[in-house]
């Protein structure tokens, strides 16, 4: 017990260079997971959209992921080279969040992308909350892993159970009550346990498979209340070595709900002072995490334009937006009196699944308008955004040229659906709660809803896009 209790500590992250070396001279982080663009900082005006800068361009994925401690300056003109994309397009696919519902869901859609050839084809995945953990997993996972049975097995463990009781253990409750160690290094653990580990050994983000999409696990960072991207440039702002952080703490801060869950801390190491970054659910931010991958885009367009360069992506951008949120349903019609306790879990989950609707809403239009002409009238705007939430697709011309397609498959759209397996299916998987819980029922709902969506709505204008990607 004193062993677990001495384990505990404040954070994960660990220093990257020392403090001594020149500014010019650290190493930088050269992992899976980068955006190739300016991150902010604590004291700084938000960039929109973020600029890339040279010195944090990317490197070739045969490159190490770990870097020494103490690396030379870089020679002028050494900078990094955009990454070579096969198809001209930028893909990306952003999973929202939703606990289990949205682990689950947000699977089970990859899986329908990848039967069309569609999720072989993304260049990076932005996650929120509980679509971190599929999203992670499938970025370290091979063949044996991914697959449907595994991840099925994987993503209907029962985690807040698990959470529940290591918390109330003996060893549990000493160390929350006499080291820094707290329920979120609890839920960290348990992920890596149960997905993010084999043979034993944790996975960290030097870990991230070099066949697989590029990885942004997002957060919020409590004191901005800015998103916090867990990502190269992220990491070298902290001076922190991302090739060492764990996967599962990344997960465990994106699904980090305040109150319910402490932050995970992270140490910035920039400096010689203590000083910290406390991380909390990504959902507080973008919901979505459809910000970053726009943000990402334009920044790859952006720094090839500022150096003369040809244009990276010829082809445009595809938006796959995986949206595990619901039309609240609580599940009270049979009820005469609901009693207290479920009054207030009623009225909490209505609340913030309201909240969250909208900011998600929100977000959607914001991301057509700001990448709108200039000269395109308000008339068309909100006829493309009708257009996207009712039809779940839609094609546009962003400010820079390029052809847009947004692909918006959202767990709300399948009441509307022609045929389901039963007459209240839609209710029911309105009823499934935002927890990191989920009964294997359930669960099915959502892989059924998944391929309903997809083959009902999506097939025919999926597949026009891949054999768009596939052409010359």
């Amino acid at each position: 017990m004193g062993l677990a209790c001495l384990a505990g500590c404040t954070n994960a992250n660990r220093q990257l260079n020392d403090c001594a070396i020149p500014l010019q001279s650290r190493a930088r982080n050269h992992t899976r997971a980068a955006t190739f663009a300016v991150v902010d900082s604590p004291d700084s005006e938000p960039a929109s959209p973020l600029v890339s800068r040279p010195e944090i361009r990317p490197v070739p994925a045969t490159e190490p992921a770990t870097q020494p401690v103490a690396a030379p300056a870089p020679a002028a003109g050494d900078a990094d080279p955009l990454p070579a994309d096969h198809d001209g397009c930028f893909v990306g696919l952003a999973l929202s969040g939703g606990g289990s519902r949205s682990a689950n869901f947000a699977a089970a859609c990859m899986f329908q992308l990848e039967r069309l050839g569609l999720l072989q084809r993304v260049d990076y995945i932005s996650s929120a909350s509980g679509g971190s953990l599929p999203a992670a997993y499938y970025c370290c996972s091979g063949p044996d892993q991914w697959n449907p049975a595994n991840v099925q097995k994987k993503f209907t463990h029962s985690f807040a159970t698990d959470l529940i009781r290591e918390t109330f253990s003996p060893w549990g409750l000493t160390a929350l009550g006499f080291t820094d160690y707290n329920r979120s290094d609890i839920l960290a653990n348990i992920f890596q346990r149960e997905l993010f580990s084999r043979d034993g050994r944790g996975f960290t983000y030097a870990d991230l498979r070099p066949d697989r999409p590029r990885l942004l696990v997002n957060a919020t960072d409590l004191q901005t209340g800015r998103r916090f991207v867990f990502c190269n440039e992220s990491f070298n702002q902290v001076n922190s070595d991302l090739a060492k952080y764990p996967l599962a703490y990344a997960v465990a801060a994106s699904s980090a709900v305040p109150i319910v869950m402490p932050p995970v801390t992270m140490r910035d190491y920039s400096t010689i002072f203590p000083q910290y970054r406390h991380l909390i659910d990504a959902g507080i931010a973008d919901n979505l995490g459809i910000e970053t991958l726009v943000e990402t885009f334009s920044a790859h367009v952006d720094s090839a334009r500022a150096n003369g360069q040809p244009d990276p992506y010829p082809k445009g951008a595809v938006f796959i937006v995986v949206d595990s949120h619901t039309n609240y349903d609580a599940a009270l019609s049979n009820k005469s009196d609901i009693g207290v306790f479920a009054t207030l879990k009623a009225a909490v989950g209505l609340s913030s699944t309201s909240l969250l609707n909208r900011a998600s809403s929100a977000t959607l239009a914001d991301l057509i308008v700001r990448r709108a002409p200039d000269d395109v009238p308000a008339a068309k705007l909100r006829a493309d955004i009708d257009r996207l939430n009712t039809n779940g697709y839609l094609t546009l011309k962003d400010k820079t040229g390029h052809t847009v397609r947004v692909v918006y498959l959202a767990l709300s759209q399948v009441s509307n659906l022609s045929s389901a397996p039963f007459a209240s299916f839609g209710e029911s998987v309105n009823s499934i709660g935002t927890y990191f819980d989920i009964r294997e029922v359930d669960a099915y709902y959502l892989y059924q809803a998944a391929e309903l969506l997809v083959r009902q709505r999506f097939q025919a204008p999926l597949g026009d896009l891949v054999r768009e990607l596939d052409a010359p």
